[in-house]
Order: structure tokens, then C-alpha cells, then sequence
């Protein structure tokens, strides 16, 4: 049997009492893969052939989910860190999906839209951070790379699941199909939720305390209810306070912020680009063909780099992916072709795949011991957001200017400075783990 404190041995489910709420917990990544994003793509396509809306309706509609998204992420951190009951998040969110999608199906009107998107927006500031944390709660410190990089591939394989048949609905059916489907997809994620038993989530580890004693995990910190809102309010302050006063955890978030303004806009660019190409039938398809194309990408860099970030480190993986980003960027260049785009396309599952996966396990080296594990993924997550709002705003101005290669060299090129920021400035995070009594954060 695998020695329990090597952290390279393999995940042994067979002999885990807690086996069960694992792989419940694998398949829900599955289906929140297809339902946490309420539409992603799909959602600009169906507003403009199947409700008619122009540029600047579908674009505010977009906006209130992200808006609503940013808002919420670093909240939703710190109340993860704190409630005990993370099962009951996790079906709020799916509840708030669910309403989100079938409200604009049925009710295609404006405040209905955007409200719905405003209610999916909020749900994506619950589902990594609260997933991220009930596996830490799980599998322990020392098995969380493994656990992080095998739901991420399980993420990574619904989401490629949802292209196929999101594409195939919204190909064969009225695009209103896709939303009731993601009804349906809602329904297998609680099963899901319900197959985890709350007893087998240690609360600590979960929060990125150290573990309790045995037999005390449940009554080391208090739950979100105990004590006033006021004091509540102040200890959440004061942990953000001190996680911002961290060299570190700042320079991540300044990484955040650069890798996401380099990345967000491409996709967008490139679906825009095939509409243009192809008629907005047969860009379905193709949006299709390249989500299923880098997820499968996804999903193979995600399960690697949940084993390689325990071997050779996390700084060396996330110098990869922003090197392929810059990289993917000056491809887009090259043909603007289907078939060439969709094949650059298939390397934004590299940097996913490294960002989902290694962004996660330095937050929890950083944050290891504090019980802040989650209001830093919050924190990450805003910074996440702000790059994306950036990403969106400065690539549309230049692509309506400039010119979609024009764009994309920019974009490529801040994906190299970031590169070079977090190669100088960002320190290897993963001996952090390798014992009970190591330095906490260094400044």
C-alpha cells in the first residue's frame, strides 16, 4: 500500500473510506462542466439568431453576467472559507443556473436575459472555489495535486460532452433546445452534490487550516453563524488585509490579471471571426468543433500537470502556458481559415488546462495553514475577471480599428510580458507542502 505521506504515491480509492463522496465528487465536475457556464458560447449565438438582438443588447446582456460574476467571487471566497455546509452552495448555485437559463428560453426579454445572466454569473463565483475547497477537504494537502488535476480532466471531459451535444441540439433543433438540456444536465449535478456526505469534509483542511485532531475536525473554527455579521465582516477584512500583505499572493494576482487580459478575448475573436466565414448554422458547428478540440487538450494537460506540479514544481508549468499563449496568439495570424483556427484553437487547452489546475495548487501552498485558502481563490478570481474585462474591452476597440491580427499580435505580446513578470517575480510555491512545520508565507 502506498506510503500515506508520499505525496507522489497514487490516489488509492479502493482501501479510502471516503471513496464513495471522491468520486461523486469527480462526476460533478463532469456535469458542472456543462451547466456552470449557462450556455458560454452558445449564449451570443441564440440572442442573435433565435431572438433577433443586435451587437450592443447581446453585449449587455453578456456584461451583467460578468459583472455580476466579479462582484461576487472574492465574497463567495470568504464565505466559503467560512460556512460548514459547502454541499448546500453548491446546490444554490445549481438552483441559480437552472432559473438563469430557463428564464431567458422562456422569457427572451431584457430584464429577464440579463437578470438570468446576472444569476449565472453569480453561480460561476460559487463552483471553483467551492469544488477547489471539498476536495482539499477530502484527499488532504499532500493528495490535492492528483485530486485537482483528476477533476479538472473530469471538468475538461464535460465540457467537451456539452460542445457535442449543445452543437448537435443547436444544430438539429431550435437553439432554445440547448437551454432545456442544460436544465436536464442541472438535475444529474445535484444527484451528484447528494452522493457527498458532509461528514467526510474536514472543515479545516477545506478552509486551509491546518488539520484538526482526530475526532475534533468538526470543532476547531466556528461556523459562519456563530458571532455577529459585524465581527464576521471584520475578521474577513482583516484576512484579506493580510493575504494582500504577502509578496507573493501579489505578484499571483498581478499574474492573474496578465494572463487573463492576453486570453480572454481570443475565443470571442475567433467565433466572430468564423461567423463572418461561414454563416452563424454552420459557426454552431465549428465553435463546437474547436470547444470539444481543446478540451480534449484540456483534460489530457490537466491530469499531467496535477502529477508533473508534484515533481518538477508549479513555477516551470505556468511559464509553460503563458508561453503557449503568446505563442497560440501569433498563430491566429497565420489563416483565418476554419479549419487553421480551430486547430491554434486546440492550444487554449494548454493554458487552461495549466491555470485551472497549477493556479489552484500554488493558492493553496500560499494560503496553507491560514483557513484563507478559499477568500484567496475569490481574490484570484476577481483578478481573473479584471483581466478578462480588460482583455474584452481593449480587443474589441482594437479589432474594430486595427484589425483582428493586429489584436491577436497584441494580445500575444502581453502574454510574454507576462511571461517574464512571473519568471523573475514569482518564487516556487511547492515545497510549502512538504511538512507540518514549515514557513508560512514569506514577504
Amino acid at each position: 500500500m502506498p506510503d500515506p505521506t508520499d505525496q507522489d504515491a497514487p490516489l488509492d480509492l479502493a482501501h479510502d473510506p471516503k471513496r464513495g463522496s471522491i468520486r461523486a465528487l469527480r462526476v460533478l465536475n463532469f456535469f458542472l462542466a456543462d451547466v456552470q457556464n449557462g450556455m458560454g458560447p452558445y449564449m451570443a449565438l441564440f440572442l442573435q439568431a433565435g431572438v433577433g438582438w443586435g451587437p450592443a443588447q447581446i453585449g449587455s446582456a453578456l456584461a451583467a453576467g460578468n459583472i455580476a460574476q466579479v462582484l461576487a467571487q472574492t465574497p463567495a471566497g470568504a464565505l466559503i472559507d467560512r460556512l460548514r455546509p459547502k454541499r448546500t452552495l453548491l446546490l444554490l448555485g445549481i438552483g441559480l443556473i437552472a432559473l438563469g437559463v430557463l428564464a431567458t428560453a422562456f422569457f427572451p426579454v431584457r430584464p429577464a436575459v440579463m437578470g438570468g445572466q446576472a444569476l449565472v454569473g453569480i453561480a460561476g463565483a460559487i463552483f471553483p472555489p467551492c469544488l477547489a475547497a471539498i476536495a482539499l477537504g477530502l484527499v488532504g494537502r499532500r493528495k490535492f495535486d492528483q485530486a485537482q488535476g483528476t477533476n479538472q480532466a473530469y471538468n475538461a471531459a464535460g465540457n467537451m460532452f456539452a460542445a457535442l451535444v449543445l452543437g448537435a441540439v443547436g444544430y438539429y433543433f431550435n437553439l432554445r433546445w440547448m437551454f432545456y438540456l442544460v436544465g436536464i444536465l442541472c438535475a444529474g449535478a445535484v444527484l451528484c452534490v447528494l452522493r457527498i456526505k458532509g461528514d467526510d469534509i474536514d472543515f479545516d483542511l477545506a478552509r486551509g487550516a491546518d488539520a484538526a485532531p482526530s475526532g475534533d475536525s468538526q470543532k476547531t473554527v466556528a461556523p459562519v453563524a456563530a458571532g455577529s455579521a459585524a465581527q464576521g465582516l471584520k475578521e474577513i477584512l482583516a484576512g484579506f488585509r493580510d493575504l494582500l500583505t504577502q509578496r507573493p499572493v501579489v505578484v499571483f494576482l498581478v499574474s492573474a490579471v496578465i494572463f487573463h487580459f492576453a486570453n480572454a478575448a481570443m475565443v470571442p475573436l475567433v467565433t466572430q471571426l468564423l461567423a463572418r466565414g461561414v454563416g452563424v448554422k454552420q459557426a454552431v458547428l465549428f465553435t463546437s468543433g474547436y470547444m470539444l478540440a481543446s478540451q480534449l487538450v484540456f483534460m489530457v494537460v490537466a491530469a499531467l500537470s496535477g502529477k508533473l506540479a508534484s515533481k518538477i514544481g508549479r513555477k516551470p508549468l505556468f511559464l509553460f502556458g503563458f508561453a503557449a499563449l503568446a505563442l497560440r496568439g501569433v498563430l491566429y495570424t497565420v489563416s483565418h481559415a476554419p479549419a487553421a483556427l480551430i486547430a491554434v484553437q486546440c492550444m487554449d487547452g494548454l493554458g487552461a488546462g495549466i491555470f485551472g489546475v497549477v493556479g489552484v495548487l500554488i493558492i493553496a501552498d500560499l494560503t496553507k495553514g491560514t483557513g484563507r485558502f478559499n477568500a484567496a481563490q475569490g481574490a484570484i478570481a476577481t483578478a481573473q475577471g479584471l483581466g478578462a474585462f480588460l482583455s474584452n474591452s481593449v480587443a474589441g476597440y482594437l479589432a474594430k480599428s486595427r484589425g483582428d491580427d493586429f489584436t491577436f499580435y497584441v494580445l500575444a505580446s502581453i502574454a510574454l510580458v507576462g511571461l517574464v513578470f512571473f519568471w523573475v517575480m514569482m518564487p516556487e510555491t511547492r515545497d510549502r507542502v512538504d511538512g507540518p512545520g514549515e514557513a508560512q508565507l514569506g514577504t
